[in-house]
């Protein structure tokens, strides 16, 4: 538009410089210096025009970079939670991935103390228990034991004079099949009757374990502390301290469960729990002190 109006302008000098030449007035040389003056002020329009566009442009390419960076910026922030969120995942699998090893290890030894006749006094295991809890393996092989083919604790009969043995085999047995509410009572009542003998502790520990598998993480700790007040000696403290932190969490007592979690770090710091301890605390966030 602007150079338009000058296009304008400058014919209306030429026909104003055309009409004073004819009548004598304007002189060529007058002539010549408006043509003059005319190209300059189209030359400024020119100039003019052009930075006017280029202002345009650079304050729409300065918007369209602003939105990128917000974009990119929305980005790193989503695949940073999400990195976060997969470091807590592998961590909590990390302590699982402990746990179920250390359980391994316990049904060994339990299998290989009950096929080879182990002496009194030595501690005996219940294994983890099956993942079809009411339907018993029939292949003989123990579940979690990897296809080694290993034989299940035998159920001793109920009823009669029943040695300790039998009641704590029987409890096992229960306990390996998913029948929770059974086995408490036999560890129980194993507890309560034979309260001397090298699995008494063992007793309360999986009276609280059966507590555990049926989800009810308030009376499992109810039945770990009794464990502590009986037998402060026990072998299996790390364990018990560490699945009465891990009930906490369930319960959503984030602060008591780093409570247990830091005990079992510090006062069995080589155990295999304590690893396990380690693990979760880190997935809660805290360190071991």
């Amino acid at each position: 538009m602007t150079r338009q109006r000058a296009t304008r302008a400058g014919r209306l000098v030429l026909a104003a410089g055309f009409l004073a030449a004819v009548t004598g007035c304007v002189s060529g040389s007058d002539i010549d210096g408006l043509h003059k003056h005319l190209s300059t002020v189209e030359k400024e329009v020119d100039v003019v025009s052009k930075q006017s566009s280029s202002k345009e442009e650079i304050a729409k390419l300065s918007e369209t970079l602003a939105k990128q960076a917000q974009t990119l910026l929305r980005s790193n922030a989503d695949l940073g939670t999400k990195f976060d969120d997969l470091t807590r995942e592998m961590q909590a699998l990390a302590g699982k991935l402990e746990d179920a090893n250390r359980r391994l290890t316990q049904l060994s030894q339990q299998i290989a103390e009950t096929q080879g006749h182990a002496p009194a006094g030595t501690v005996v295991v219940p294994p983890a228990p099956s993942p079809a809890p009411q339907a018993p393996p029939t292949s003989g092989a123990a579940p979690g034991a990897g296809g080694a083919g290993l034989a299940p604790v035998p159920a001793a009969p109920r009823g009669g004079s029943i040695t300790p043995a039998d009641l704590f085999a029987q409890a096992t047995a229960d306990y390996q099949r998913g029948r929770y509410d059974l086995a408490r009572q036999g560890f129980e009542d194993y507890a309560e009757k034979f309260p001397r003998t090298d699995l008494s502790d063992d007793a309360l520990y999986w009276a609280g374990e059966c507590w555990s598998a049926q989800k009810k993480p308030r009376e499992a700790i109810t039945s770990f502390d009794k464990l502590f007040r009986t037998y402060p000696q026990s072998d299996k403290a790390p364990a018990a301290h560490l699945k009465k932190g891990i009930a906490h969490l369930e319960l959503g007592e984030k602060a008591q469960a780093m409570v247990e979690l830091n005990f079992v770090v510090n006062q069995f710091p080589g155990s295999d729990e304590a690893k396990s301890a380690r693990q979760r605390l880190k997935s809660l966030g805290g360190d071991s002190r």
